[in-house]
């Protein structure tokens, strides 16, 4: 038999979940609605299928083909303008020479067919409507059968007043050729408010079948999520996608899940899917096909379509997800919400109940959204944070948005850039630095690929090289699903604010440079930038003096990024190298914070029972240095920049060291001592090197390019073991001559809106105290210091203080937290 399927809806009452698709195609515990629907009518015979469309048709199309895939034969019929649902199916007519059967595309059912198709013909109709039980009948058409199932009367979409039963219909219909012969083609024509009071009107057999069975109509969210539950519940008989691993627990092919995730049945997982330690799915939910769930994640009766990436910490309660969309860590989407297509939700965000995000909106961290988002622009207005552009691998730094950056980048030149661009070893990087290589070249610049390299390496090269600038691309050093772009100027130096706007304002307007084919620019690969880098290194420290000393070193790194660099670098120094016990020589993969943080403990030990000199953590950029004498003493961050400042300081008479805000008031007590300077920064990487560079700090010696201290952690390393190899003392005896201070730091939540208020108020009062504004607000005290520093890219405060004791530094750290937390709640 043929069949009729009429799907042409829009879903209006749907949206935003059908904002990029046709109705019939929103998934149903991840397949397409329509796709049951197909599954039904091929359970019941029918093969030959027709499907009547008009909104957004080639994505059925595209979808199903000629239908070979399900085993039916597909044909379509697409209207140019709506023709009601007799009207369209009558475009069908030549095709249909026989009995048939129209049933709604965008509705779930299990209803038997086959059963309604035999009553038609025994009752010798010219049109059956299939009738179903409601509670709620004012939606749909409400009909009325005699003790023959012969149609006496029907309403559609009555008002309470006018309900005189809960028989409904459910728009399957079995209908004769001759009922499509009552009406002209072309014309606007509908089943329930036109054909068949025509036929009633006229004496014909109309008929209504009552069926068991489930039926949804899925009209609205909140029927989109019962039908769901319903499924998960065993109400509709349905395929679903996956193996049953367990009574109620369906996981499809390539999903990887961490042992000690928590699964509550009923739920369905998709394809390829990676839900990560710790993560809770609650029953009633259904996640669909390639998505990423972190750790600590929390799930219940939630609706998750494709390809999201859901950060650490994330809550859903009975919320539905569309494809594409990023929740970062710790935000919250409640009961009833909706995330549309592409949206991203900052971390710490928190969706309202019954708030419905449109495609492709992206919400600040720490927002609370309490209406629903319709308007708005797709991207922040921001690209650069505190070291660049960052965002989620694939979700939001994609190969797409990297090569509009490196265009955009491109086009901030008057002449033609030459520009370095570098990665670390991981997938993610190298695919994004290739991305960002194909935008440069579009604008016909020349580039420099240096390969696998660290930041201090392409720094160095920019201005060895003497090019126009740099990009290295390198997974977050706090989490490994996000991928960091740094921009260098032609010093090696972050870029300034000012060519950070100019190329966010390149980016967002398109406005790109692109040359003709034969402009378009070249890539040169450079090799031994390693080797040249450390000759040149090597160059500034005093190597025979070190390598006389032979260090017994105890090290903890990346050997995935730092192979090439650290070993050669300590073998250069003399040094005898030893693992500690956690390493023991194996790729752990990238160094990351609070990885970094976990392993002092196994580095202090092993280099107590290795009776090493010094035990040290490099990260995998190989900027950041932790130190542990030989005492098993951690040597804390900002114990090393004070330790550095000291180098500065002794180095020569006079000298002047620079350090942000955030440091120690002790290296002004140091540079007292030496007769030295102290020049304060903002804390931010350009502040400090632009200062450093300006007063010549640990640089321009011999007349080699510059090596910035606080961000080279080979360099740091070096001059450390050149002092006190000069000095004959041991580390720590060298950190001894820096004097004691004790320094807190927290950060408190404040959202975004009441950030100018607490800076505002604080200011006023403050007024009758020592204040420096150089960057944040910084009020000195009796006992201290204490400084305000509101974060650029988080709704938070980041709050230092300092004091002569560790309980006088917190004191002062927590009134300045509990005084924002106070202003920010008036």
């Amino acid at each position: 038999m043929k069949a009729v399927v009429m799907a042409g809806g829009k879903g209006t009452r749907l949206r935003p979940l059908t904002c990029d698709r046709p109705k019939p195609m929103v998934p149903v515990v991840n397949r397409p609605m329509l796709e049951h629907v197909i599954d039904l009518l091929k359970l019941h015979g029918f093969c030959d299928i027709f499907a009547t469309l008009y909104y957004m048709p080639e994505v059925i199309q595209d979808y199903f083909g000629q239908g070979d895939r399900l085993g039916v034969s597909m044909h379509y019929a697409i209207e140019d303008t709506p023709l009601g649902t007799a009207g369209s199916v009558k475009a069908c007519e030549h095709y249909l020479d026989s009995t048939f059967l129209v049933i709604s595309g965008d509705a779930l059912t299990d209803i038997n067919l086959s059963e309604a198709v035999e009553f038609h013909k025994d009752k010798g109709a010219i049109a059956t409507i299939v009738l179903t039980h409601v509670t709620s009948p004012l939606e749909y058409g409400v009909v009325i059968t005699d003790d023959y199932g012969r149609i006496t009367r029907f309403l559609e979409k009555p008002s309470w007043s006018e309900v005189f039963s809960d028989t409904v219909n459910t728009g399957i219909y079995v209908l004769e050729p001759e009922a499509l012969r009552l009406f002209d083609a072309g014309v606007q024509f509908d089943f329930s408010k036109n054909l068949f009071p025509l036929i009633l009107k006229k004496g014909l057999p109309l008929f209504g079948y009552v069926a068991c069975g489930y039926w949804s109509d899925v009209g609205n969210i909140e029927q989109y999520r019962q039908t769901h539950y319903d499924i998960l519940q065993g109400l509709a008989q349905v395929n679903i996608p996956g193996e049953e691993i367990a009574r109620g627990i369906y996981i499809g092919t390539g999903t990887e899940i961490h042992p000690n995730t928590r699964l509550e049945a009923p739920i369905v997982i998709g394809d390829f899917c990676r839900i990560r330690r710790d993560a809770e799915i609650g029953s009633g939910t259904v996640i669909g096909h390639n998505n990423i769930l972190n750790e600590g994640l929390s799930i219940k009766r939630s609706v998750l379509w494709d390809d999201s990436f859901f950060g650490k910490d994330t809550e859903l309660r009975g919320a539905i997800v569309c494809s594409r969309a990023s929740l970062k860590a710790r935000s919250a989407v409640f009961e009833g919400s909706v995330i549309g297509s592409r949206s991203v939700v900052g971390a710490h965000s928190v969706i309202k109940p019954g708030v419905k995000i449109w495609p492709e909106k992206v919400i600040d961290a720490g927002t609370t959204i309490t209406t629903s988002l319709v308007w708005g622009a797709k991207w922040s207005k921001r690209l650069f944070g505190t070291y660049g552009v960052s965002g989620l691998v694939n979700v939001e730094l994609t190969p797409e948005i990297a090569a509009k950056l490196g265009a955009a980048y491109s086009s901030c030149f008057k002449e033609r850039p030459q520009v370095v661009v570098s990665s670390d070893a991981y997938k993610p990087s190298r695919m994004v630095k290739r991305a960002l290589t194909s935008g440069l070249l579009s604008g016909g610049a020349g580039v420099y690929d240096l390969g696998r390299m660290t930041t201090p390496v392409t720094r160095y090269a920019v201005t060895a090289l003497g090019v126009t600038g740099g990009l290295h691309v390198r997974l977050s050093p706090y989490d490994p699903d996000i991928a960091l772009i740094e921009f260098l100027d032609d010093k090696g130096m972050n870029i300034d604010k000012a060519t950070e706007r100019r190329i966010e304002n390149a980016f967002f307007s398109e406005d790109f440079v692109r040359v003709c084919p034969d402009d378009i620019g070249e890539v040169a690969f450079l090799t031994r930038l390693i080797e040249e880098y450390l000759d040149c290194l090597l160059q500034t420290i005093s190597v025979d003096l070190i390598r006389a000393k032979q260090f017994q070193v105890t090290v903890d790194y990346d050997p995935g990024n730092l192979s090439l660099l650290l070993p050669s670098f300590l073998s250069a120094l003399g040094c005898s190298v030893s693992t500690s016990d956690r390493d023991n020589g194996a790729d752990q993969g990238p160094r990351h914070l609070l990885d970094m943080l976990d392993s002092l403990s196994f580095l202090a030990k092993s280099v107590i029972v290795q009776q090493a000199d010094l035990g040290i953590i490099v990260d995998s950029n190989a900027e950041r240095l932790l130190l542990v004498d030989e005492k098993g003493n951690r040597v804390s961050d900002d114990l090393l920049i004070a330790l550095m400042s000291l180098l500065v300081l002794k180095s020569q008479e006079g000298a002047t060291v620079a350090v942000p805000v955030t440091a120690s008031r002790i290296i002004e007590d140091m540079a007292r001592s030496y007769r030295g300077r102290v020049v304060r920064t903002r804390a931010n990487p350009r502040s400090v090197m632009e200062k450093a560079i300006e007063e010549k700090i640990f640089i321009g010696e011999k007349g080699l390019p510059g090596f910035q201290a606080p961000f080279d952690a080979l360099f740091s390393l070096g001059k450390i073991l050149e002092t006190i190899a000069r000095d004959g003392i041991s580390l720590s005896e060298l950190v001894s001559m820096v004097p004691e201070f004790y320094i807190s730091k927290r950060s408190v939540k404040c959202p975004w809106e009441a950030k100018g208020k607490v800076m505002r108020t604080l200011i006023d009062e403050t007024r009758t105290k020592k204040v420096e504004l150089i960057d944040g607000i910084k009020v000195y005290h009796e006992t201290g210091w204490a400084l305000v520093l509101p974060d650029s890219e988080e709704p938070l405060f980041h709050i230092y203080s300092e004091a002569s004791t560790p309980g006088e530094a917190e004191a002062l750290r927590e009134a300045y937290m509990n005084r924002i937390n106070e202003i920010g709640l008036i």
